[in-house]
């Protein structure tokens, strides 16, 4: 009975501290990790987290790229770091849905080691070529590639960019070759030097070079035609079924208390419905794709398994 009473207390005692504790949070400056370089489309919109976090709790929410590994480095970081809510991740796509799939060994388990927050946003692909390469739409890209089997390459910085162009070219029975690199802006880089001839990124990195003339807009990934890019079609009207969208959240260590992932979600989700959040994200080429931790959770399990059919069905075999 004593043994019983001692637990009791000091489950209540728990308790208490963790209520206080997510009453409090945050007391300290807050490191929110993106999993890739300066200027990709996940370290834009964890600024913007970063800004409106620290706007709705008045705290300093510092954000730190770590880049690599299909953006395991940086995942695996948070995974493992104390679960007190002062390491967050901008998960993605990638970083939870894909990258199981993608590699044969990761350093964590996305779906048990981490602990969604939030939805942020979400952001369309498109499929580019380098504009010097004269082939303006997707069947002319699939004729080129047919008349000269192996010559032509194609980038990925991420399993999002990876697994989207990897589809699309076994769709197309296309002989190509996948050149890979540490971030889009990179690959962007290349394909304005003349180095790589297209690839599937985000419209993020895209716009600016498509506006300029350096980049040629073939097709968007999204189901539907996106009023920034008039003119270029869905991908599904030449890949029957072919759909995808980029999307990104935040997550902490497993087991961080449940106040203070009730503290995140509650500032994310009332700083997401700002203007200016909006309006950042639209400059930007992103979209806001709001979602709370439950919802955000199950929309987690049903990516995962549909990045798991579709690596299926584009034979990518895990490296």
């Amino acid at each position: 009975m004593r043994t019983k009473a001692l637990l009791g207390v000091l489950a209540a005692t728990l308790s208490i501290s963790l209520t206080a504790h997510g009453e409090t949070y945050p007391s300290g400056p807050v490191k929110i990790v993106v999993p890739f370089s300066a200027g990709s489309s996940t370290d834009i919109i964890g600024r913007e987290v970063a800004r409106v976090l620290g706007t709705e709790l008045h705290q300093s929410f510092v954000v730190e790229n770590r880049p690599g590994a299909q953006a395991t480095i940086g995942g695996s970081q948070v995974a493992h770091a104390r679960p007190d809510g002062y390491t967050l991740l901008i998960g993605s796509t990638t970083s939870i849905a894909a990258v199981p799939f993608l590699l044969k060994q990761i350093p964590y388990k996305p779906l048990t080691d981490l602990q969604p927050v939030a939805r942020i946003g979400a952001v369309p692909f498109i499929l580019v070529a380098r504009a010097d390469l004269g082939i303006k739409t997707v069947g002319e890209l699939v004729d080129y590639a047919h008349k000269h089997p192996g010559k032509l390459n194609w980038g990925y910085a991420n399993a999002a960019n990876r697994g989207a162009a990897a589809m699309m070219t076994h769709e197309l029975k296309m002989d190509t070759a996948a050149v890979p690199y540490t971030g889009v802006p990179q690959m962007v880089i290349d394909m304005l030097g003349n180095r790589l001839d297209f690839g599937i990124i985000d419209t993020t990195n895209a716009a600016p070079q498509i506006a300029s003339g350096k980049l040629r807009a073939l097709a968007v990934t999204s189901e539907d035609p996106l009023p920034q890019f008039p003119g270029v079609p869905p991908l599904g009207k030449t890949v029957k079924g072919y759909s995808l969208l980029g999307w990104y959240g935040v997550y902490v260590p497993a087991k961080t208390p449940k106040p203070v992932i009730d503290t995140l979600a509650k500032a994310l989700l009332k700083g997401m419905d700002n203007a200016d959040y909006k309006a950042h994200l639209a400059h930007a080429g992103l979209i806001p794709y709001p979602a709370g931790p439950k919802e955000l959770a199950e929309f987690g399990q049903s990516e995962t398994r549909k990045w798991a059919q579709m690596v299926k069905a584009a034979d990518i075999h895990p490296q």
